[in-house]
């Protein structure tokens, strides 16, 4: 009975003194953080079926080579295409024959900042920068083919990662593409 109270008190112990350690956890920035903000500017609606074109807009200085930035646009225009077909909406031959457009660009903050996305786009999520890590914006915005009027705008801003391989690349701009648009689709 002794040696089973001792050893009882032992593991109690040791219990004790292992709960009472503590270990920082490891410090990660985390650069797949995503802010992502949308407004409705009018009631137009489109039905699935719908003829859609892109309207690609470019930063006119911007601290990435031109060859950069044609991968990156044209990443994401495949990513906005992509996304849209799935959710319905046909792709237009023509320009005159698209019901909407869509408008899309994409920037460092370097290249644009927030303050200049809220006075020009109207809206920013407002990601916080975090030193080390280049924070990017994709906007997109529907433009009703018939009117003019922006109908929907939509942006999101996280973290430029350079260490991803070009499949993975594919899949995260997918991604963003897909959570941005998703909240037009909600409201269309």
């Amino acid at each position: 009975m002794k040696k089973n109270i001792s050893l009882f008190i032992m593991l109690l112990s040791s219990w004790v003194i292992t709960g009472c350690v503590q270990v920082p956890p490891e410090q990660k920035q985390n650069n797949n953080q995503l802010a992502i903000s949308s407004v409705r500017d009018s009631p137009v609606s489109y039905p699935q079926g719908s003829l859609f074109a892109l309207s690609p807009k470019y930063v006119k200085e911007t601290s990435l080579k031109a060859e950069q930035t044609q991968v990156i646009y044209h990443l994401y225009n495949n990513a906005i295409v992509s996304d849209l077909i799935k959710n319905g909406y046909v792709t237009g031959k023509a320009i005159q024959q698209a019901a909407f457009y869509v408008g899309f660009g994409v920037a460092l903050s370097n290249d644009l900042s927030d303050k200049k996305i809220s006075d020009k786009f109207g809206i920013t999520p407002g990601l916080s920068e975090k030193s080390g890590l280049k924070k990017g914006s994709l906007l997109i915005y529907i433009e009703d083919a018939v009117t003019g009027q922006r109908v929907w705008r939509g942006i999101a801003q996280g973290f430029a990662n350079t260490d991803l391989t070009p499949a993975q690349r594919h899949q995260r701009a997918a991604k963003i593409v897909a959570n941005v648009m998703k909240q037009f689709y909600q409201t269309n």
